[in-house]
């Protein structure tokens, strides 16, 4: 038996049961209208893209009233399958029959199903079937699997899944696009995929998607591949759904402690050492004990064109901290040519802050930089404020953690050499980034010096949050009121709020999801 007969045979034992033809004594008229279609299936021949094949099965009215057929239709594979008519509607006298032609294109390697449908008044048959097959030497492209669910991944793992692009026909497929949409969690990666790309018969070529849930929720993305498959745009879809590890709220009733890291740069010019010597001298003590009682300090202090710090860094651990700062804040040992370029002066410690340079260890992540000037003359660093905030600001983890204040010739140009004097860029750095000015021209300015230590803190409050924060999820309310004015440090895990002031008493809210452990 041949495949087109064994084909025949099933579809007629499998499809006319469902239509009650396969009892029934064709060529005996039967009272009323009674459809006959002839011959009941069709079988084509095997076809090349874009060729056609006509064939044509007769209706005829085997009864004894008017047949109306309402209509032809192919109920199955209409892309591959046309019907041709002449007619679609017709009725038919007893014994009189009509010729409907059906058109063949493949759109499918192999065997192309189908069926056509007429419908009419038969009231045993009302869909006479006639069944269809035919075959198609055409490229045809499967996409494995042709739908895929990551399901739940938890934030930040990856998983990803290969899509392999076979050519299951029998002629060259050549593939000419591959777009992919997608939420943004679910990637397409092409491997290196160049298109157009020729497929040979029984040929493969893998690409991937990946899903990354950088964000808890679902992802669905599709990936529709154009080629001269007859059936046009073929896709594959696949949906991911991130979840995070864990929830997390946490109250903080105590203002928080942010770390500073304090840098201290003195102007050793002669106006300054005539003038100013006894002024530091007297403030240190009452600088250094305001920084005790606020914040988790430390500081260097400059003055040295290599932007080392004199005798290290000092913090609230160190013996006689203000005394240390007195001795070597006019060390006349200490000559420098960028005495009066202290912005400058700043960058260059900066630095030096790397691993086993002179000032490793002075910053810590999630710590405010507090740079502190100290000078009589104008800043002559040679280049605008602006440009020495810009090189600050990378070494903090954000503009808002860097302050710059100090104690200066204003607007009273109280410096013998008046050519010289005033705050020039260094007010303006100040003003910038929020800081605080003392003016050198008061004779007591060392009795406010404190002031300085005391804004060191101002608006900022830090939190170290008990585990892994996704920063995308953080909430911050400040006595129940939410506020967006917050930074967070991934390397030290700390939340520092900017706005609202908070001060003893005040409610920190922080509540946040937690990445997973990656497996």
């Amino acid at each position: 038996m041949n495949r087109a007969t064994l084909f025949a045979g099933l579809l007629f034992s499998v499809g006319c049961s469902d239509y009650g033809i396969g009892d029934k004594d064709v060529g005996v008229p039967g009272a009323g209208p009674d459809i006959q279609v002839d011959p009941p299936s069709l079988t084509f021949g095997t076809l090349t893209s874009g060729k056609t094949e006509d064939q044509t099965f007769t209706v005829t009215n085997v009864g004894t009233t008017t047949l109306h057929v309402t209509d032809v239709q192919v109920g199955t594979n209409p892309d591959a399958f046309t019907v041709i008519g002449p007619d679609t509607k017709f009725d038919l006298e007893p014994t009189e029959s009509k010729e409907v032609g059906v058109e063949f294109t493949p759109k499918g390697a192999n065997e192309n199903y189908g069926q056509v449908l007429v419908l009419s008044d038969d009231p045993d048959t009302p869909k006479a079937p006639v069944d269809l097959l035919g075959y198609g030497a055409v490229p045809q492209l499967e996409i494995s699997p042709p739908s895929y669910v990551f399901g739940d991944t938890v934030v930040p793992c990856g998983d990803s899944i290969d899509l392999t692009l076979t050519n299951v026909g029998s002629e060259d497929l050549v593939i000419t696009d591959a777009q992919y949409t997608s939420g943004g969690l679910l990637t397409f990666d092409p491997d290196g995929l160049t298109l157009p790309l020729t497929l040979k018969p029984g040929k493969s070529r893998v690409v991937t998607v990946d899903f990354l849930p950088t964000t808890g929720g679902s992802d669905t993305g599709r990936l529709d591949v154009t080629s001269n498959d007859p059936r046009g745009v073929q896709s594959a879809d696949q949906n991911g759904e991130g979840q995070y590890g864990d929830a997390a709220d946490e109250l903080f009733t105590e203002p928080g402690v942010p770390p500073v890291d304090v840098m201290l740069l003195i102007d050793h010019s002669c106006s300054m050492a005539e003038d100013n010597t006894d002024d530091v001298n007297n403030g240190m003590p009452d600088f250094v004990n305001t920084l005790e009682a606020v914040s988790d300090w430390q500081l260097i202090e400059v003055t040295k064109d290599d932007g080392c710090a004199n005798g290290g860094i000092i913090d609230s651990s160190t013996p006689n901290a203000a005394t240390l700062l007195v001795n070597h804040a006019f060390d006349g040992s200490q000559i420098s040519s960028l005495t009066e370029a202290l912005l400058k002066l700043a960058d260059i410690a900066l630095q030096n802050t790397g691993p086993g340079q002179c000032n490793d260890g002075f910053l810590r992540p999630g710590a405010l930089l507090h740079i502190i000037v100290i000078s009589d003359e104008k800043e002559q660093s040679g280049k605008t404020y602006d440009h020495w905030l810009d090189d600050y600001y990378t070494y903090v983890s954000s503009p808002d953690f860097v302050k710059v204040s100090g104690v200066l010739d204003g607007a009273d140009q109280c410096n013998s050499d008046p050519t010289g004097a005033g705050a020039g860029g260094y007010l303006d750095a100040i003003n910038a980034t929020g800081g605080t000015e003392l003016d050198i021209c008061n004779a007591n300015w060392g009795a406010n010096f404190s002031d300085i230590a005391s804004s060191v803190l101002a608006g900022a409050r830090s939190y170290n949050l008990a585990q892994s924060a996704v920063e995308s999820t953080i909430v911050v309310t400040v006595n129940g009121t939410p506020t967006t004015s917050w930074t967070y440090t991934a390397t030290g895990n700390t939340v520092s709020v900017t706005d609202p002031p908070i001060g003893d008493g005040d409610v920190v809210e922080i509540t946040y999801n937690v990445e997973g452990t990656c497996h």
